[in-house]
């Protein structure tokens, strides 16, 4: 499964909040995105777990 449509609503989350004065959530959200990039792109923690699909 895509994690993409993850990416597409924090970003949209995040412009919601830079457009409505709460500078600091939308860090916490660009923050979240990049955090979820980096997971994503690491390998599994177990044996036997499935990779990760970055799309």
């Amino acid at each position: 499964m895509s994690h993409r449509w993850m990416f597409d609503v924090l970003t949209d989350l995040e412009t919601y909040a830079r457009r409505n004065g709460l500078p600091q959530f939308a860090q916490r959200l660009s923050e979240a995105a990049g955090q979820a990039a980096r997971e994503l792109a690491a390998p599994p923690d177990e044996p036997g777990q499935a990779p990760h699909r970055a799309e």
